[in-house]
């Protein structure tokens, strides 16, 4: 009795199984072969000499054309090297230099500088995510709504305060809505659920998005489950599945479907990493990899 009930749960494992990856880590680089390893440009580079994947941090030094430095936001070319650059808001002489992406802003006073009040600053050039709003023909202060007010699906948007925004529930009454940390916290909510991604409204229910709710092999990739935990799903006799062990994967579809989680071996067959290692934070290294893989293919 007891051996049947255990085979019971064994294969009730292997029928639940799925493929898990994490997306926040990928292999240690000296586990990659030549490809693989080309495919992680952002930590990664491969020694032709002694003919194996080696830890690497991209720099702005490495970068030898002046067109890739100077599309790089924390690079800067001088004379004829890639230097490291740090901008502050004093670099941005006009509107197209005035680099945003540190926090800085074009006023009507024609200067780059962090953010002061909405009405400081143009229609067009009216920093939304400050709470600022253009809609009066000025950037004003944004004006939140009584989301009780709206009386149809249509009109329900709009923030009611800086963390609550409007939405039409079920009943065709427009709600306060607050955080939604999971599917389920839009059961009552059938047009968000439908819009959020990773979502789908079900009968009477909103529920995570499953590998069989994708309809063609383009969209058929990975679900989020948590954080930086994801399930592959896999295209097979038409159809999405969940991905249930590596060996649909090639040599050249592994590691990259996978996340870099995987590798694929001199065997030919796609095994998970025996290391992986945390991703580096987002940063200019990531770009970096991209911008110097490209300029070694041209």
């Amino acid at each position: 009795m007891f051996r049947q009930l255990l085979f019971s749960l064994c294969l009730i494992g292997l029928a639940t199984a799925t493929l898990n990856v994490d997306v926040s880590q990928h292999c240690v680089c000296s586990e990659l072969n030549q490809q693989d390893c080309g495919q992680a440009q952002s930590w990664c580079l491969w020694n032709t000499s002694s003919a194996e994947c080696q830890d690497h941090t991209f720099t702005c030094a490495d970068i030898s054309s002046q067109v890739l430095c100077d599309a790089e936001d924390f690079c800067k070319w001088k004379t004829s090297t890639c230097e490291e650059y740090y901008p502050s808001c004093a670099d941005g002489t006009s509107a197209e230099l005035c680099p945003t992406g540190i926090g800085c802003l074009w006023n009507k006073q024609n200067q780059c500088s962090f953010f002061t009040s909405c009405s400081d600053y143009s229609v067009e050039n009216c920093p939304i995510y400050e709470w600022c709003s253009p809609e009066t023909g000025s950037c004003a202060p944004y004006v939140f709504v009584t989301c009780s007010s709206f009386t149809t699906a249509d009109t329900c948007t709009g923030a009611a305060s800086k963390t609550s925004w409007c939405s039409w529930a079920n009943d065709n009454t427009c709600k306060t809505m607050t955080g939604v940390s999971n599917c389920s916290d839009l059961n009552n909510f059938k047009l968000d659920c439908n819009d959020r991604d990773g979502c789908r409204y079900d009968g009477s229910i909103c529920r995570s998005i499953k590998c069989s709710d994708f309809g063609s092999e383009a969209e058929c990739g990975s679900i989020r489950v948590e954080a930086a935990d994801y399930y592959l799903c896999a295209w097979v006799n038409g159809a999405c599945d969940d991905a249930v062990d590596s060996s649909i994967f090639t040599k050249d579809t592994c590691f990259s479907r996978t996340y870099k989680n995987y590798k694929w071996t001199s065997d030919n067959k796609c095994v998970a990493c025996d290391n992986l290692t945390n991703n580096d934070e987002v940063s200019n290294s990531v770009i970096l990899g991209a911008f110097i893989l490209l300029a070694l293919i041209a």
